[in-house]
């Protein structure tokens, strides 16, 4: 278990949010998740550390007729959570390193801002692929974007929770994804809240590029099979020399 949100965290965490730039933020990263993951209705979808539940509130809005599960270890957390979704979602209390879920139980599962306070990002990742068939989704805030560097000691974006976060690369991200689960299609794209000038055409460029504050991956999960011996059964087989009526229906012995 990693950092966990205490009551004045999780109050603190709530009213940066509430700030227009930071919600409007946490709508882009939604927006994010939705061109990159494309949810179809009915889709059960798990939030891993779901926090307040902004995530999940802004893709209610986004893509209605989606089944909400949130899961986060501060109990401060899942009651703010709770009046934010109301009836929209199951909320759990639980880590992200042993998610308390069967195998395959959702379409897929979301880290969004999550690996940041985890104890293991390794087996949370592993974990959100267990419980998910079709896709995972991770959404980090960029170790090495320019224009979070100088904040990361003292807490990103003006949130001093963010002190005790511990911050990744866009290819530390990769890594980890391809050794726990090998060879996936991963596709990635960055937000930059600042876009440079230069039109449309650049602010696109950018986004390809890995140096965005926001990073967001979709990992399509390949299905993996366990394997084992296969037992068949046979039967004896018959002399070559008796014919199959002489099988069933044999001479009484004299």
């Amino acid at each position: 278990m990693g950092h966990v949100f205490d009551y004045q965290e999780a109050g603190q965490y709530a009213q940066w949010l509430e700030m227009d730039r930071h919600r409007d933020a946490a709508e882009r990263q939604a927006q994010l998740l939705v061109k990159l993951t494309k949810p179809a209705y009915g889709d059960r979808i798990l939030d891993i550390g779901c926090g307040t539940g902004v995530t999940l509130a802004c893709l209610d809005r986004m893509k209605p007729g989606l089944d909400f599960t949130g899961l986060d270890a501060s109990t401060y957390m899942l009651d703010i959570a709770g009046e934010t979704l109301k009836n929209r979602a199951e909320l759990f209390k639980g880590t992200a390193e042993e998610l308390p879920f069967e195998d395959n139980a959702f379409n897929f599962a979301i880290l969004n801002l999550t690996l940041e306070f985890v104890a293991s990002p390794e087996k949370a990742i592993a974990e959100a692929a267990r419980v998910a068939k079709d896709r995972l989704y991770i959404g980090f805030f960029n170790r090495l974007s320019l224009g979070a560097v100088p904040s990361l000691g003292k807490g990103l974006h003006g949130n001093p929770v963010f002190s005790k976060a511990r911050f990744l690369s866009t290819w530390e991200v990769r890594q980890l994804i391809r050794g726990i689960l090998g060879k996936v299609p991963v596709t990635s794209r960055t937000i930059t809240y600042h876009p440079p000038a230069g039109g449309r055409l650049l602010g696109r460029l950018f986004q390809r590029l890995p140096y965005g504050a926001y990073t967001g991956m979709s990992v399509s999960l390949v299905p993996r099979f366990t394997t084992r011996p296969l037992s068949l059964f046979t039967e004896k087989a018959r002399p070559q020399n008796m014919s199959i009526g002489e099988q069933f229906f044999k001479p009484d012995p004299q």
